[in-house]
């Protein structure tokens, strides 16, 4: 139990280390909502890209022809409704 207690703490430790090293995560949800030329959106745009498209499921949500996609369009549509 000890041993599982050390590794459970490094990875909490670890995690916490991740985002002060610029590997920080971004919030979808404002990622979806902030206007393109805002101060978030300009230092976080490659960030949010890929946030979305994790979210989604595919490599580039940018480059997805939502109308030829339906399956992925209503993936992006609820995480959408989500953040209202």
């Amino acid at each position: 139990m000890k041993k599982v207690m050390t590794i459970f703490g490094a990875i909490l430790f670890a995690s916490t280390m991740l985002p002060s090293c610029g590997g920080g995560s971004v919030d979808v949800c404002k990622c979806l909502t902030e206007p393109g030329n805002s101060k978030y959106m300009q230092e976080n745009e490659d960030a949010c890209r890929d946030a979305i498209s994790k979210e989604i499921g595919v490599d580039n949500w940018e480059k997805v022809n939502m109308s030829q996609n339906p399956e992925v369009s209503a993936k992006f549509d609820a995480l959408a409704r989500q953040c209202q």
